[in-house]
């Protein structure tokens, strides 16, 4: 007797890739708690950030098992765009702006990805030019960018040449997500991308820092500075195991609504881990967000 395997509804998928959205988001938003408590004890954010990429991509390679094959010279532009594309680049412009600017405005520009990924795709003609969802991104990117202003006093004129500078942050970050789904290769699981994606930008930050005089090993790395580093690159390669794995399963443009699902579970882990306090008008914000984020999810055949 043979059974035919059951196909997954379209009901499933979605929920599943909606699930992935949301823990992706909430990961993220951990990982950024983690890389606060961590750089307010001293530690430089570059070198930081080089550690939590490189024991990321080890712990991905190392159980990528079989796949281990899959490492080829035809991945190595794959990574390496991926990688400076999604991670070295805008961090290391938002490193610069955030000592300069602040963390309210280089906020704001993890905000704004899926209004220029949705731009870019429909200029390459890979979304068609849905306004209703086109107002609902544009609704939860203001919203988000409001909140952000709203929790940082810090924000103030900002120059044009800043401001040009720190649009390479959304810039870089949509290419990316629009060339790892379009680029993505025959055959190749998410675990072995994620690897590939993490180690390429380990190594690009390991050359910034290098060349800036950072030290990658500073004194204060003690027993709990390597605690709290093992614990990041372990959740980093979980957060990006996932993200590779939402980026099969669904478009560019849903993708790149990450970084304000984080900024929402940022709200709220910022209320329980490090007790701050929001007014009632951040509440609202966040409620626009969601709003904005649902009718942004809309597709064209709707």
């Amino acid at each position: 007797m043979n059974i035919l395997p059951r196909r997954k509804s379209p009901i499933s998928e979605e929920l599943l890739t909606w699930g992935l959205l949301l823990l992706n988001g909430l990961l993220i938003s951990l990982m950024l708690a983690l890389a606060k408590t961590a750089t307010s004890q001293g530690l430089p954010a570059a070198s930081y950030a080089f550690w939590q990429t490189l024991i990321a991509g080890t712990l991905l390679l190392v159980f990528s098992g079989g796949q281990k094959k899959h490492f080829s010279r035809q991945l190595t532009r794959y990574f390496i765009v991926s990688g400076l594309t999604g991670i070295a680049i805008p961090n290391l412009i938002a490193f610069y702006l955030v000592t300069r600017l602040g963390a309210g405005f280089t906020g704001i520009m993890y905000a704004l990805p899926p209004l220029f990924t949705f731009l870019l795709a429909l200029i390459l003609r890979l979304e068609k030019p849905v306004w209703t969802r086109f107002a609902g991104l544009g609704i939860a990117v203001l919203a988000c960018s409001w909140i952000v202003s709203q929790r940082h006093a810090e924000m103030g004129l900002v120059s044009p040449v800043w401001f040009g500078l720190g649009l390479l942050i959304p810039l870089m970050l949509s290419i990316g997500n629009l060339y790892r789904s379009i680029a993505w290769p025959k055959h190749a699981k998410p675990t072995t991308l994620a690897a590939g994606t993490l180690l390429t930008s380990s190594l690009a930050l390991a050359v910034f820092a290098g060349s800036t005089g950072t030290e990658l090993l500073p004194d204060l790395f003690d027993s709990n500075m390597f605690l709290i580093l093992a614990l990041q690159g372990g959740l980093t390669a979980l957060t990006y195991l996932c993200a590779f794995e939402l980026q099969k399963r669904s478009n560019p443009v849903f993708y790149s609504q990450l970084g304000v699902v984080a900024a929402l579970f940022g709200l709220m882990i910022g209320a329980l881990w490090f007790k701050e306090s929001y007014t009632f008008g951040i509440w609202i914000g966040a409620l626009f967000v969601v709003l904005g984020l649902k009718l942004g999810a809309r597709r064209a055949e709707n």
